[in-house]
């Protein structure tokens, strides 16, 4: 409760130490009088009151009468001040490539060597845990799609199943990287109300697969207001993973930049884990969403209590004078 007081007109507090000192003073002795009187019958009355226990409590029902006065001026109040957050979060899909080609083993990952998979897994867990306002889907594609997660603010679970997700996930075999947009699209296109919509698109290959072509998914991503991030991860002196030749899956980059141009989003070109790091540093940076602060602040006025105190002390400080005890005769 102390921590939430405030008063609105403090200076009025400077007032109560004077008060305190009046109180001690008034207990010290004073000169002698100087006036003689041939009877003490004259001057019984005067002397009766002020060092009578009446008159003693008299005197300090007063003064907590001006000390309840002084913290009632001083307007005391409870104050309750609570921050709200509100945040516009960005709705997006990761679209992962999941071809055998991702099992090529040409990055590093923490001084050893892995496949382009386990480093984009790594990299894109990191990324979610740096956007816990956002709502993140998965999409998973070969030479078809699969929807792992749909968007959701349950990050352990989106990077959950990122970690389990496997090329054997998809038996279709190839790169149908229009598709992938296309469902991606889809399903960000179900949020109507969220303002920014965007799509990471982490490939390996050129697109070889599916009835959509990857520049006419992108057109149609453009109208509904979606922004495609394209991130083409590994090497091309990589050695390809188990069973694949090489040649027979190289980067289309060219594609990737135009897909990422029609839509107003960036490529990116991995060819190590710290580069696939930065390309998703700079969309971190590039997607921003909007928070905002709101403070609610409650007062309540407790200076009332003080003046019905004060009120109270200065009757019981009258009371001490006006009802005096009649004098014996």
């Amino acid at each position: 409760m102390f921590d939430n007081l405030h008063f609105e007109h403090p200076v009025w507090l400077y007032l109560i130490p004077f008060l305190f000192l009046l109180l001690f003073l008034r207990r010290r002795k004073g000169a002698n009088g100087a006036i003689s009187y041939p009877t003490i019958k004259f001057i019984a009355s005067m002397v009766r009151n002020p060092n009578s226990l009446a008159g003693r409590i008299g005197a300090i029902m007063m003064i907590s009468a001006m000390i309840s006065l002084s913290i009632a001026l001083s307007r005391p109040q409870i104050v309750n001040e609570r921050t709200h957050k509100s945040v516009n979060g960005v709705d997006l899909m990761i679209a992962f490539d999941l071809s055998g080609s991702m099992t090529t083993m040409d990055m590093m990952l923490q001084g050893k060597r892995c496949n382009r998979l386990i480093a984009a897994k790594y990299v894109i867990c990191h990324f979610i845990d740096k956007r816990p306002d956002d709502r993140i889907g998965i999409i998973g594609f070969a030479g078809r799609t699969k929807s792992f997660c749909p968007l959701t603010l349950d990050h352990d679970l989106t990077t959950s199943i990122i970690q389990k997700m496997t090329p054997d996930a998809i038996s279709s075999d190839g790169t149908a990287i229009g598709s992938a947009i296309a469902a991606a699209a889809t399903r960000l296109n179900s949020r109507k109300k969220t303002k920014s919509k965007v799509i990471i698109l982490i490939t390996d290959g050129v697109s070889n697969s599916g009835q959509l072509s990857p520049l006419e998914a992108a057109s149609a991503a453009a109208k509904l207001g979606i922004r495609i991030y394209t991130i083409a991860v590994g090497t091309e002196e990589g050695q390809l993973g188990r069973g694949f030749q090489r040649g027979e899956d190289n980067f289309d980059e060219p594609t990737l930049k135009k897909i990422a141009a029609t839509t107003g989003g960036e490529h990116f070109r991995a060819t190590d884990t710290n580069k696939l790091l930065l390309a998703f540093s700079s969309i971190d940076e590039l997607e921003k969403n909007e928070a905002k602060l709101y403070t609610i602040r409650k007062v309540r006025e407790i200076f009332m209590y003080f003046l019905i105190a004060a009120g109270i002390f200065s009757a019981l400080g009258m009371s001490c004078y006006v009802l005096k005890p009649t004098p014996a005769p």
